[in-house]
């Protein structure tokens, strides 16, 4: 069987989509594909025709004749992977070895008539790099991104220097040797990583933290780095605290500036023109402040204004000098820690130029925006008071800093949320995460909010990826069914009895709590550790129903099984080390601890796309209670 296909208009990203195209067309159909040389010769046609609107696609498919035409390139490109999931392939993980696909025909493709006509529920819909990586986990991260239907990558700092070296030197894992690393093997990876961005359309963010750093003379791409000293002739620009001027905690990234000294704002937004005239790849670039809290300036010009106000100041000061270079470069800001709290003086000028990010860090995840009780339940935002910050973990609190914030600006914005960047890991079957971005997501319309950049470990694979399906999915389209997503995506990773290891898996969500693993609660909790007790049990029992469907699986199913029985051995070690936390059992806690450390250093190679196994372990020791 032939297909003819045709790209309408030149672009790197129509090129790619008809390679992909191609690549599925050979393995679900049998079906070789070339490019036919004119529009009447083809039997499907990719067509891009540009608009400001939500990503839209529309598909027909009529006797192996049709079109797919979209209104950007990464839709154009989520078009050719929507007729395919219409196929039933389904995209489970990132990667071409855990994609599911059915063996079709000649007569299925001809006989097929199918037509698809969709907008993006939400403009932003995208994943934050965090954890450890290699090239190749960022790699195939990038490319399933629109295999579920998301459209934006967001790439931390000036490169991912950070993240690749904690994976490639092995940060935490002594078990392993520490590989080649250095800045300009990390450019290099950056430069291919933005290649392949590039090549998908993804709409392309960058940079956040670090601003504040690079204008007391450090690179952003350094992160978190700490053990430095803030040379003299640098001290007039950083914040004043207890009467001394220095970097806060000896890390560039997490000290605050000085914003009442002119040539702060000045030196500031030179830096970020700068950067968004070389990079004019970049859709949106991040201009936050620092990462730490009560670390504001206390000299007596800074305490005339509450933060927000200051940064205000330079968010119009900045979109004064892009104007002036001619740059359109679209400006996200932070509403984040003393940011939370809105400006009581200044407003943003130019609205068009920004996107409002709200990025409540702290807050449950053991219920949704969907279960607040807005008529009632949402406070007054408090008061600031310099320098005494203590972060809400309540969705109530959180949200009446954003509803705060909405009454001054009005432009587009969207929530930069945290669900698969620590709170996952407490939950042991990942089902209770899922299902709150689930109603998370489906609520954020009634939120004024435009979408959702979720702010995550790449590899939260760990026992599966379900949680960023249901977010892609529901991005795409809030609308869709959460039984049905289940069981789609299971079905496709388990096979037939993947109901059994929903069943399982719910039930170790259900004992179990992603806020006793994310620092909120009390440490210890008789009702909790009861559960974890219990979800230990679940696990230990499990090996049964394990050993009869790996017998029986294959491939793609068969290794979904292998680690799932991975993933039992886990969750017996953790739960019971979390059980002895939780009853109050500390020091016996912290031996079984010790048995995760040795187990999950020991095997991460065989699953090192899946767990992080650098974020479980910084996690568990900053926040859950655990040493190393």
């Amino acid at each position: 069987m032939l297909v003819k296909l045709f790209e309408s208009i030149e672009s790197e990203t129509v090129d790619f989509a008809i390679s992909e195209l191609s690549y599925y067309l050979k393995h679900v159909f049998g079906a070789e594909a070339i490019v036919a040389k004119t529009k009447e010769e083809a039997d499907l046609v990719l067509d891009i025709k540009e608009t400001r609107a939500n990503d839209t696609i529309a598909i027909r498919l009529e006797n192996g004749k049709g079109h797919i035409v979209a209104n950007s390139k990464v839709a154009l490109l989520i078009g050719v992977y929507r007729l395919l999931n219409a196929f039933g392939v389904v995209f489970t993980r990132p990667g071409r070895k855990n994609e599911y696909l059915p063996s079709l025909s000649e007569a299925d493709w001809q006989k097929a008539s199918i037509t698809i006509e969709e907008t993006a529920s939400y403009k932003h819909r995208g994943v934050c790099i965090e954890g450890a990586d290699s090239y190749e986990n960022i790699a195939d991260f990038l490319d399933w991104l629109p295999k579920i239907r998301m459209n934006a990558f967001f790439v931390q700092f000036e490169n991912p220097y950070s993240f690749l070296k904690r994976w490639y030197e092995h940060e935490f894992n002594p078990y392993a040797e520490k590989e080649p690393f250095s800045n300009d093997i990390a450019q290099e990876m950056s430069d291919r990583l933005d290649a392949e961005l590039t090549k998908r359309g993804l709409v392309h963010h960058r940079v956040g933290h670090g601003w504040t750093g690079e204008v007391l003379g450090y690179s952003s791409k350094y992160g978190w780095e700490s053990g430095l000293t803030l040379p003299e002739e640098k001290k007039a620009f950083a914040a004043e605290l207890d009467g001394k001027r220095e970097l806060y905690d000896t890390a560039p990234i997490l000290t605050s500036l000085c914003f009442s000294n002119p040539e702060v704002g000045d030196k500031m937004c030179q830096l970020i023109v700068d950067y968004a005239k070389n990079r004019p790849d970049v859709d949106y670039l991040h201009v936050w402040l620092s990462d730490a809290r009560n670390n504001i300036c206390e000299c007596p010009d800074c305490q005339k204004d509450i933060p927000a106000d200051q940064y205000v100041r330079i968010l119009n000061q900045l979109d004064e000098a892009l104007t002036a270079e001619g740059l359109d470069t679209k400006i996200c800001f932070l509403l984040y820690h003393e940011l939370l709290f809105a400006p009581q003086k200044e407003t943003i000028k130019n609205p068009d130029r920004y996107t409002m990010m709200f990025a409540p860090i702290t807050r449950t995840f053991e219920m949704s925006y969907a279960d607040v009780d807005y008529e009632h339940g949402i406070p007054a935002p408090k008061d600031y008071v310099r320098n005494q910050m203590v972060l809400p973990n309540s969705l109530e609190e959180n949200l009446s800093y954003l509803f705060a914030w909405q009454k001054i600006f009005k432009g587009d914005s969207f929530v930069y949320d945290y669900p698969l960047g620590r709170a996952h890991y407490g939950d042991l079957g990942y089902m209770k995460i899922s299902k709150v971005i689930y109603r998370d997501i489906a609520y954020l319309y009634h939120l004024g909010l435009n979408g959702y950049i979720s702010c995550q470990e790449l590899r939260s694979g760990f026992p599966h990826n379900f949680p960023n399906f249901v977010m892609g999915q529901m991005l795409w389209n809030k609308e869709e069914a959460y039984e049905d997503l289940k069981a789609v995506y299971f079905g496709a990773l388990y096979g037939k009895n993947w109901q059994a290891v929903v069943t399982y898996l719910e039930k170790l969500s259900d004992y179990s709590s992603c806020d006793y693993f994310n620092a909120i609660g009390d440490r210890q909790d008789a009702d909790l550790a009861a559960k974890y007790a219990i979800s230990s049990q679940l696990a230990f029992h499990f090996i049964n129903t394990l050993e009869e469907n790996i017998a029986v699986t294959t491939g793609l199913q068969k290794e979904a099984w292998r680690q799932l029985a991975y993933h039992r051995d886990y969750v017996v070690k953790l739960a019971h080390a979390l059980y002895l936390m939780a009853s109050g059992q500390h020091l016996e806690g912290q031996i079984y601890w010790r048995d995760v450390l040795d187990y999950i250093r020991n095997h991460e190679a065989d699953f090192q796309e899946n767990l992080d196994v650098y974020r479980v372990i910084e996690v568990a020791k900053n926040y859950a209670g655990f040493t190393l």
